[in-house]
């Protein structure tokens, strides 16, 4: 390699070389590393405060997170309550259809038995009337004479009586 054959001007070249580059170093420590670090310095400055705003937004998601689960779950508990209010309102509301439609089948009871009463009683009252008729025309024919009013009486009395006690019998 004939360029490093002369030391003489190698060595002066390094001189030289070394002169430039601490130049170099000094123009660039002076006019271009305080702007670039300037920069480096405000980049990480930026950099440390994105960071430290995220971790603080990070911090502030996980509380709203978490105040949101606790809506969430109050709500949940909101509506259970709300069910449960509603299941013992139609409890509620059953048992009174069931108390009405109760007592109107004990009211239609009554009515019935109280026609049925009355039915009976109207009957009896006529099966008296035709018994009693009966009773006379038929005690006249025997007799062959007409009755006064005090024997009538007597004798429909008696037959009714008869009557009454016979339609027992039958109905026991």
């Amino acid at each position: 390699m004939p360029q490093f054959e002369d030391v003489h001007f190698f060595s002066s070249l390094i001189f030289w070389s070394l002169i430039s580059f601490g130049i170099l170093f000094y123009l660039l420590k002076k006019f271009a590393f305080p702007p670039i670090l300037n920069a480096l310095e405000e980049r990480e400055k930026k950099i440390r405060g994105d960071i430290e705003d995220a971790e603080r937004i990070k911090k502030e998601a996980q509380e709203i997170k978490k105040e949101l689960e606790e809506t969430l779950q109050a709500a949940h508990g909101k509506a259970e309550m709300i069910v449960q209010l509603a299941n013992e309102e139609a409890k509620k509301l059953q048992a009174k259809n069931l108390r009405e439609t109760e007592a109107k089948v004990r009211q239609i009871q009554k009515d019935a038995e109280q026609e049925i009463q009355s039915s009976r009683n109207k009957l009896l009252q006529e099966i008296r009337s035709y018994a009693a008729t009966l009773t006379v025309a038929s005690t006249e024919k025997f007799l062959k004479k007409v009755l006064d009013d005090a024997d009538k009486k007597r004798l429909v009395a008696e037959s009714i009586e008869q009557v009454i006690e016979e339609l027992e019998k039958q109905r026991n």
